[in-house]
């Protein structure tokens, strides 16, 4: 009787042991993807960001020499005011 009795406590916190393993596992799977989608949405809006970058520009409004937005003054007058011109969406 007791034999059988110590081996229910034993299959009990065999049991118990092996929920609390899953769960542990399944927490730090579940942060990890989460970290992952944050880092790949930080990379797509970097990746934006350049795109963006890319397609502004500025336009003079001293000289109407239009400049890339990277530029800080104008690389034929070196003004310093600056008009940003947002592209055409054509559709």
């Amino acid at each position: 009787m007791s034999l059988m009795t110590a081996l229910g406590i034993v299959t009990v916190f065999c049991i118990m042991f092996i929920g609390i393993v899953i769960t542990v596992l399944w927490f730090v799977h579940s942060s990890s993807k989460i970290e992952s989608q944050k880092e790949l949405k930080k990379r797509k809006m970097d990746i934006i960001d350049s795109h963006f970058t890319e397609m502004v520009r500025i336009e003079c409004p001293y000289c109407l020499a239009i400049y890339s937005s990277n530029t800080s003054e104008c690389p034929t007058c070196g003004a310093n005011a600056k008009k940003i011109l947002f592209p055409e969406m054509h559709g």
